[in-house]
C-alpha cells in the first residue's frame, strides 16, 4: 500500500444526496467520504498506467481499476513550517468515537464517556438482540456542549486505554475547522449579461484550516486528506470533490501503527472495542451481516459476539460510477466514530488474527471494502463482573 497526503488547493466540495436547498449551513462542509478519495486515487492512478477514460471501448481496463484497493481517508494536522516528509504519528487526525460526549459542567466544557453496562434487576430496556444499553460514566447535570469533531490519534489511544483526558487536551490536539466557506452562483445570459431568473444556488465548502485560538490570529496549521492505494500514482496533482477543485498529491510514510502487545492484550481482556475510522456500510443497516456467523472479514478461526453499539443517525451516501457514466444508487452509512464493543468466544483467539483487524475494512461487501468504507481501530475491552 502507497500513502499520500492530498492537500486541497481551495475549500473542499462535497455534496451528499440530500436536496440541494438544504445544505446551505455550517453541517453541508463535509470532509470527502471513502468513496470520492477512492475514485481520485484511482483516477489518477489510471491516468498513471495509461489508461484512456475517453474510451468507452476500454471498459476491461475501467472496471479493473475497482478492484485496486483504497484505505482511508483519514486527516493531519502539518504545521506551516514543517513539510510532509516529517509527519509523525501525532499528526494523524481521526473522527470523534461516538462513546466520547461533551459537557457543560460548571460551564466548563467536559469530556464524558459511554460504557455498556448490565441493567439492574428490575430494569430493563427494548435493545436487540440482547445488546447492553450505555450509560455515562459519571453522573453529569450539565447540558450537552459542542467540540471537536476530530481527535488526534494519540488522543483516540489514550481514550481506549482509559487513560484520563481533558477537554482541554481534545482541543489543542484535534481538529476545528475554521468557518466554511459559501459562495452564490448565478446563471448568465451571454446575450444580455444578465442574470437568468431561478438560475441561483449555493455551495459549501470545507475550509482545511484549524481554528486559531484568538480571531485575529492566522491559522498556524493547515489539514490535509492521508489515505493510500495499492498502485503506482506519479501525478502531483489531482481533481478533488465539486467544481474540479484541485489538490496536490505528495507521497509519505506515515499511517497508524499497532501499539505494542494490543493483540495480547486483547485476548488477555477476554473482549475488544471496534473504532470505525472511516465511514461504514452494512448490509443489515447498522448492524454488520457477518456477525450472523460471528466471523470478522478476512478471519478464519475468532468469533466475537456483539455486547453494544454507539452509533450516530446514519446519513445518505451516493455518487457517480464513471465507468458505467451513471449516478449510483443511494445507501445508507453509518458515520465515522461508530463504536462496537464486543466479547471473544472463549478459545478463538490467536495474536495472528487479532494482528489482521488493526486497520482493516470490515465492510459486509467485498467493493466497500475496497473503496475504503468501514475502516477500523481495535482495541482491549475487558468484561469484569460490572459489564457483563
Amino acid at each position: 500500500m502507497n500513502y499520500f497526503v492530498l492537500n486541497p488547493l481551495d475549500p473542499l466540495i462535497i455534496r451528499s444526496s440530500r436536496p440541494f436547498e438544504a445544505i446551505s449551513d455550517a453541517e453541508a462542509a463535509k470532509f470527502p467520504p471513502p468513496s470520492t478519495i477512492a475514485g481520485a486515487l484511482r483516477n489518477i492512478h489510471g491516468r498513471t498506467i495509461g489508461i484512456d477514460f475517453n474510451d468507452r471501448n476500454n471498459q476491461e481496463q475501467l472496471n479493473s481499476l475497482l478492484e485496486v484497493p483504497v484505505t482511508g481517508p483519514l486527516a493531519v494536522k502539518i504545521p506551516l513550517d514543517q513539510s510532509v516528509s516529517k509527519l509523525e504519528q501525532r499528526h494523524i487526525l481521526v473522527p470523534k468515537p461516538a462513546d466520547a460526549q461533551y459537557f457543560a459542567v460548571d460551564n466548563k466544557p467536559t469530556l464524558v464517556g459511554l460504557q455498556p453496562l448490565q441493567p439492574n434487576e428490575d430494569e430493563g430496556c427494548d435493545l436487540p438482540n440482547g445488546l447492553l444499553p450505555l450509560f455515562l460514566s459519571q453522573d453529569i447535570e450539565g447540558k450537552p456542549v459542542s467540540g471537536p469533531k476530530w481527535w488526534s490519534l494519540t488522543d483516540l489511544l489514550k481514550w481506549r486505554k482509559g487513560e484520563k483526558l481533558e477537554f482541554s487536551d481534545i482541543e489543542k490536539g484535534g481538529w476545528t475547522p475554521t468557518e466554511p466557506d459559501i459562495r452564490t452562483h448565478v446563471e448568465r445570459d451571454n446575450e444580455t449579461l444578465n442574470s437568468v431568473d431561478g438560475q441561483i444556488f449555493q455551495t459549501t465548502g470545507l475550509t482545511m484550516w484549524q481554528q486559531p485560538d484568538q480571531p485575529q490570529n492566522f491559522p498556524s496549521e493547515r489539514v490535509a486528506i492521508l489515505a493510500g492505494i495499492d498502485g503506482k500514482v506519479s501525478l502531483q496533482a489531482m481533481n478533488l470533490g465539486g467544481e474540479r477543485r484541485l489538490a496536490d498529491v505528495t507521497d509519505c510514510e506515515v499511517w497508524p501503527r499497532p501499539p505494542e502487545n494490543f493483540a495480547q492484550e486483547i485476548i488477555s481482556a477476554g473482549g475488544l472495542i471496534l473504532t470505525f475510522l472511516t465511514p461504514t456500510i452494512f448490509a443489515n443497516g447498522w448492524r454488520p451481516k457477518w456477525l450472523d456467523k460471528g466471523i470478522p472479514p478476512g478471519c478464519e478461526h475468532l468469533h466475537l459476539e456483539l455486547k453494544a453499539a454507539a452509533v450516530d443517525r446514519w446519513q445518505p451516501q451516493s455518487g457517480w460510477d464513471l465507468a458505467s457514466n451513471k449516478p449510483r444508487a443511494s445507501e445508507r452509512m453509518i458515520l465515522a466514530g461508530a463504536t462496537y464493543w464486543f466479547a471473544i468466544v472463549d478459545g478463538t483467539a490467536s495474536e495472528q488474527e487479532i494482528e489482521k483487524l488493526w486497520m482493516a475494512h470490515l465492510c459486509d461487501d467485498k467493493q466497500h471494502n475496497l473503496n475504503g468504507f468501514g475502516l477500523t481501530l481495535p482495541m482491549a475491552y475487558s468484561w469484569n463482573e460490572s459489564k457483563n
